[in-house]
């Protein structure tokens, strides 16, 4: 009988510690336990054709790629200062340009197949072959069009000089890794 009672009294304790922690959990936030429901906006391939602003990203990206991100919102920042209004607000850290909404833009581009990152350690970005037809089928703004021809090798130069300074920082990274693991100590 020892026995049963120390069992019932091990189940009762276990069972106020479950009641307690339920009471506190249900007193410190009540809707916890409510069912959320978030509207996320699917991304297809038509929706992204009927956005203008998606179609000029994948232009640049055809015409200045393969290019690392960073590089990206480098060029479309400059281009936004040229006077071609693409709709990204940038964020400057530490004279580094970065815009959540072309992260996002990217992201959509992405996930319809428009663009790939190459498979080697760099990860650029590149047109795929139907981000190329998508480009072919949908206008871009001539004014859009004008400032990229004007300044074609400006910013070609630049965008050129900042995917080598990434690559050597990668290359440098990746030496200094394989140097650790060779260390024993």
């Amino acid at each position: 009988m020892n026995i049963g009672a120390r069992v019932s009294r091990g189940d009762s304790s276990m069972a106020r510690k479950r009641r307690s922690s339920q009471e506190s959990s249900e007193s410190g936030s009540k809707g916890s336990k409510d069912l959320k429901i978030v509207s996320v906006q699917v991304i297809t391939r038509d929706k992204v054709l009927e956005n203008s602003r998606q179609i000029a990203l994948l232009y640049l990206i055809d015409r200045f790629g393969p290019l690392h991100e960073k590089s990206l919102h480098y060029l479309i920042k400059e281009i936004q200062d040229l006077g071609f209004d693409l709709g990204y607000k940038f964020n400057v850290i530490g004279e580094v340009p970065f815009s959540q909404e072309l992260k996002s833009d990217l992201v959509a581009l992405l996930y319809v197949g428009f663009i790939e990152t190459e498979s080697n350690i760099y990860r650029k970005i590149r047109t795929t072959n139907d981000g190329k037809d998508a480009v072919e089928k949908k206008k871009i703004p001539p004014a859009l069009a004008e400032i990229i021809d004007k300044n074609f090798e400006k910013l070609r130069n630049r965008t050129s000089l900042l995917d080598g300074q990434l690559d050597h920082e990668i290359r440098t990274r990746m030496r200094e890794l394989s140097r650790k693991r060779k260390t024993p100590f």
